[in-house]
């Protein structure tokens, strides 16, 4: 080793390793998994950046009905690198989950589905629209995360009612008794839930009957056989 800061570098690597394969166990220090380690921190600090300067931007996937009428749409979040290229979500969320990003990043994309929501509230074609957004579990079980909604249903004006929040079944499972809670005050207020993924999870019917759920949406997997 070159230095003493370089072995303790790799050290803390290899711990974290160990940590992440479920702890009391052992991993020696690997190069080719620090590269990797590196990668997903420089990736992190990207990530940060690109909160800071407005890099990330919704894009509105229509909803239809059987004849083809337009319902609503679901915001799917793009990160818009400076050189131009356009980052889908599987090639970042995962990091941002990991590393607690995904609470801010999670902020950005409601308070912005919610401003665009108020702009189609105030014009007669689209006033009936509806709107779905994904939440993350992680932002999902914020303490803050009623108020915090609340906040921007107050600041945007938006109709709480035409707003559809999208969760995956490993929420509910995690922690069933806290998610129904928050699922139940956030009804009252108005709002509808959305559960993607449908069947690659373990949830049971007899479970999701005690979450007040409005749409499941079937995994595409079920639908190609």
């Amino acid at each position: 080793h070159d230095t003493v800061e370089s072995t303790l570098r790799q050290a803390d690597a290899a711990m974290y390793q160990a940590k992440a394969a479920g702890r009391n166990t052992f991993r020696f220090h690997d190069p080719a998994v620090q590269a990797a380690w590196s990668a997903r921190a420089e990736l992190e600090g990207s990530l940060r950046r690109a909160l800071q300067h407005d890099e990330f931007v919704l894009h509105y996937q229509p909803q239809l009905d059987r004849s083809g009428r337009v319902l609503g749409a679901e915001a799917l979040l793009r990160w818009r690198l400076p050189n131009g290229r356009v980052l889908y979500p599987a090639e970042f969320i995962r990091a941002a989950e990991e590393s607690g990003i995904i609470v801010e990043i999670g902020k950005w994309v409601l308070r912005t589905a919610c401003a665009e929501l108020a702009r189609w509230q105030r014009v007669p074609e689209t006033a009936g629209l509806t709107l779905s957004v994904n939440v993350s579990a992680r932002q999902f079980n914020q303490p803050d995360f009623v108020p915090m909604l609340q906040a921007i249903f107050e600041h945007s004006g938006v109709q709480p009612s035409s707003l559809k929040l999208e969760l995956t079944e490993s929420l509910v499972i995690t922690d069933f008794v806290q998610t129904a809670h928050t699922m139940a005050t956030l009804k009252r207020r108005g709002l509808s839930f959305s559960l993607d993924d449908f069947g690659t999870g373990y949830s049971s019917l007899a479970t999701l009957r005690k979450l007040p759920l409005d749409q499941l949406k079937i995994d595409h997997s079920f639908m190609r056989d």
